[in-house]
């Protein structure tokens, strides 16, 4: 969302940024509540996750606001690596993860660099939680994947759209705007989400996010936009 909110609509990045988030977090709210009705999350991992993210979100909220600030071309620089990375790994992954043994420290751990990268940049809580979770849970019930990273990114988003709220970053008018649509096609993906096909989702968003990312280096470089 957010690199389409700064290339398709030319959205101040640190706006985008902010209402992603806020868009983000009421979003994913609808679709854990029907993950929830269905006892799909994992709760053990999204505490475990929760440790490190949490802390990690308050850090990357610091950092906006002693280094990053109003600095759109960095925000920009590393929306772009973020994204560039997230979108490689899912080209790169074959959709199976044998499950692996984290220990607490190391699943704290992931989780303040998702955090961190959450609050600076809204990039990280999906994709990146999704394969630390894969190594927790494995993939032999993807709905139940989905739907702990839905729960576990739900209030880091919030922190940090709040924060970005009271410095008066949030674009409400967008925010709603964005909401009519989003809040009932996380509520209808829920539902669907055993019928669709992971792998085919995954590759195709992994070319889109690869491209956003080389869009995005354009624009902040002045070749684009």
């Amino acid at each position: 969302m957010t690199p389409a909110l700064v290339i398709g609509f030319g959205i101040n990045p640190v706006t985008a940024v902010a209402t992603d988030l806020v868009f983000a977090s009421l979003t994913k709210i609808s679709a854990a509540f029907v993950h929830g009705k269905a006892g799909s999350v994992d709760w053990t991992s999204v505490r475990k996750l929760w440790a490190g993210s949490i802390p990690g979100v308050l850090l990357g909220i610091l950092a906006m606001v002693a280094f990053l600030g109003d600095n759109i071309w960095l925000i920009g620089s590393l929306l772009a690596i973020l994204i560039l990375i997230t979108g490689i790994s899912m080209l790169r992954s074959t959709g199976t993860s044998s499950l692996v043994s984290i220990s607490p420290l190391k699943a704290s751990l992931s989780g303040g660099l998702i955090g961190f990268a959450v609050a600076t940049t809204s990039v990280g809580a999906g994709a990146l939680g999704m394969s630390v979770l894969r190594r927790l849970l494995g993939d032999k019930d993807p709905k139940r994947l989905v739907a702990t990273d839905i729960v576990h990114a739900i209030p880091i988003a919030l922190l940090a759209g709040a924060s970005y709220s009271l410095a008066g970053y949030l674009d409400w008018n967008l925010l709603g705007l964005l909401l009519l649509g989003s809040v009932p096609g996380a509520i209808v993906g829920s539902l669907l989400s055993e019928k669709i096909s992971a792998a085919l989702f995954r590759k195709t968003l992994g070319v889109v996010l690869v491209v956003a990312a080389v869009a995005l280096v354009l624009k902040f470089a002045g070749v684009t936009g």
